[in-house]
């Protein structure tokens, strides 16, 4: 017996399978918007600064 593993979709928080092919989005429209956003730097990855390099 195979269990299916479901993720949440990081854009509209929908629950999707995990062989999505879009994984771990939803659809196509979710992976674009997320896309967008970082490409608009609306989110980023925080960094922190090495204080010896100052």
């Amino acid at each position: 017996m195979t269990q299916k593993i479901n993720l949440t979709c990081p854009g509209c928080k929908k629950i999707v399978e995990i062989d999505s092919k879009f994984k771990p989005f939803c659809s196509k429209a979710c992976k674009s918007i997320d896309f967008l956003r970082w490409a608009n730097e609306e989110v980023s990855i925080e960094t922190f600064e090495d204080e010896e390099n100052d």
